[in-house]
């Protein structure tokens, strides 16, 4: 009994040991400050091992051997958003990228190389985080040739659409956060096979300001349409030198200032432009010099005439208005509750805004209230002394002026609803002993009663 004691009271001091190193271990990995603590608790570690093991010796027992690499539970596990969210924090979006980047090797050297020509001029890091280098690169938004086969088969056969778009997408992963935001800041509008490239992060994108951005309109849709099959006797020739829409707006803004991003909305499946874009610039005085490139052309890469107009805000976008308008489908408005408002007349609308004038905001709203108590199409709503609800019309037909004239009492009330009495005359039926009746008394008759 006392062997099997003593064997548990090891197995739980091993059991303690293997979690203090797991700890130990988990904390270096996140802060390398406490490196040197692991290191001095990996050697109590192997004290404790070779104590636990002289004690084997002496019961002779073989103990557990502490394995060098522990692997960490999935519950201490960083979770895959968090992973993602980190991932993200060492991501760059470029845009305008060559599309020689996919199909030649050199490109794509070339480009790798651009993106981190910076890094040597970054200090060194901290102790125990990675060198600052580029991780990988990942292009998206690519048009290929075709639609049979999946974007991962045109990609490999590097079948692409140069007809659409001469530029692509990519994200380049950096090893470091640091580098990410450095990238951002050095590489943004620097110029790699030819191409003018936007740089911006994809944690932390930068902000678009209406004030610095000007609207480009009129574009065309692809950018080599003599490329295209027009099918029959209206099939294009060859002939017509193919535009660069999205380079060419980088060179042709940047002689008014500094471009800071140029945004070609674009399809997203087929990469075909919608026909505008937008053009922000780094200094808001710029977009002056912008606005005169309206109503002209500039050949061969933008072969259209421009329209270049301020942007406009986005709360002042017809679907911004729209999302901030209640639904009136909605019982409730906030915390208020709906309420009926009777469509106004213009007679009241003008008797509110003169009791406005007259009577100050006060009695307006006075006034208002007093009118609310009718209802709509003149309809009036009280009380009798037997206290019943009465709804009837306050006016008479003659008094209701309808589209440009006066009604009469045959005008603007039901059928159904009598009003002035009997009719005389012409209401009363014709037969003949009427008709008798009517010329015995033109006759000189006498009317009996």
């Amino acid at each position: 009994m006392q062997k099997l004691a003593k064997e548990e009271e090891r197995e739980e001091a091993e059991r303690k040991a293997e979690r203090r190193l797991k700890r130990q271990r988990m904390m270096a990995a996140q802060d390398p400050d406490t490196s040197e603590e692991a290191k001095d608790v990996d050697s109590d570690s192997d004290k404790g091992s070779e104590r636990g093991s002289e004690s084997a010796e002496e019961g002779n027992h073989v103990t557990r051997v502490v394995p060098a690499d522990i692997p960490l539970h999935e519950s201490l596990a960083p979770s895959k958003d968090s992973l993602e969210l980190e991932k993200a924090t060492r991501t760059v979006f470029l845009a305008n990228v060559c599309t020689s980047a996919i199909t030649d090797k050199s490109a794509k050297k070339t480009l790798l190389a651009h993106m981190g020509s910076f890094l040597s001029s970054l200090p060194e890091p901290l102790a125990g985080k990675p060198d600052h280098k580029v991780e990988s690169i990942r292009f998206r938004s690519t048009a290929y040739a075709g639609t049979a086969l999946p974007k991962k088969a045109a990609f490999a056969k590097k079948e692409l659409m140069s007809a659409t778009t001469k530029s692509t997408n990519a994200y380049v992963v950096y090893s470091t956060a640091f580098a990410a935001r450095e990238a951002v800041k050095k590489l943004n509008g620097t110029m790699v096979l030819d191409r003018h490239l936007r740089v911006d992060g994809v944690a932390h994108p930068a902000k678009t300001d209406h004030r610095r951005c000007v609207f480009v309109g009129n574009l065309g849709f692809v950018d080599d349409e003599s490329m295209l099959d027009q099918g029959g006797e209206n099939e294009r020739k060859r002939s017509k030198i193919p535009s660069d829409i999205e380079e060419g707006l980088w060179r042709q803004f940047g002689k008014a200032g500094a471009v800071e991003s140029v945004r070609v909305v674009r399809d997203e499946k087929t990469r075909v432009g919608k026909g505008f874009a937008y053009v922000q610039f780094e200094d808001p005085n710029s977009v002056e010099a912008a606005l005169l490139f309206n109503e002209k052309k500039y050949p061969p890469m933008l072969p259209r005439v421009l329209r270049v107009v301020r942007a406009k805000a986005v709360r002042k976008t017809a679907n911004a208005s729209a999302a901030a308008r209640p639904d009136p489908r909605n019982a409730r408005n906030g915390n208020k509750p709906r309420i009926y408002q009777p469509k106004t007349t213009s007679e009241m609308s003008s008797l509110q805004g003169r009791a406005g004038k007259l009577l100050g905001k006060a009695g307006a709203a006075q006034f208002k209230k007093k009118d609310a108590a009718s209802g709509a199409n003149g309809t009036v709503m009280g009380k009798k002394g037997d206290g019943k609800v009465v709804e009837g019309i306050a006016r008479t037909p003659e008094s209701i002026v309808f589209e440009g004239y006066r009604a009469s009492s045959k005008n603007g009330r039901p059928k159904d609803l009598k009003m002035g009495g009997a009719k005389k005359g012409k209401g009363k039926p014709k037969s003949k002993s009427s008709t008798r009746a009517s010329s015995w008394r033109k006759a000189g008759g006498k009317k009996t009663s």
